[in-house]
């Protein structure tokens, strides 16, 4: 849109009061906008910042590692540059620490998952060789039993 009314006005004979009522906007915004466009008497229609939230986290993770050695005025300065508030740096280096601690807190979870699932094996192991222990016992308690009521098949 910004790009239409500035060609518009540069295009055309009306007024820039006229330009500014037919597409909504205030002339001091127009105005702003022509200054913006024309500076060095060439369009700069490129000059599209980016708002922080449309970072990729690579850019953030970029930003992040190029500012952390900076003095807090030479922070401020290349986030006037880049379009940023020095808040948007802490918001982000917050959010990745929180990222990071959660990815621990996962695999340290993950771990003691896999050693419950061990434990319960073991459990489960433990239990059946005592069963299996507890049915030989018996079996040999009776074939003594046996072999003195009935006596001992190879002594006789």
């Amino acid at each position: 849109m910004k790009e239409a009314v500035v060609k518009k006005v540069l295009m055309s004979n009306k007024t820039h009061y006229e330009i500014a009522k037919e597409a909504g906007i205030a002339r001091s915004t127009l105005t702003y906008w022509l200054k913006q466009y024309t500076k060095d008497g060439e369009m700069n229609l490129i000059n599209v910042e980016k708002s922080p939230k449309d970072w990729s986290g690579e850019e953030r993770f970029n930003a992040l590692v190029a500012t952390a050695n900076m003095s807090e005025m030479n922070r401020v300065a290349w986030c006037r540059k880049e379009g940023l508030f020095t808040h948007h740096l802490d918001q982000w280096k917050k959010d990745a620490i929180f990222l990071l601690t959660q990815k621990e807190s996962i695999l340290k979870s993950n771990d003691s998952k896999d050693l419950k699932r061990e434990i319960s094996f073991l459990k489960k192991e433990l239990s059946r060789k005592d069963q299996a222990l507890a049915e030989t016992a018996a079996l040999l308690v009776l074939k003594k039993k046996a072999d003195l009521i009935w006596g001992d098949a190879k002594g006789d």
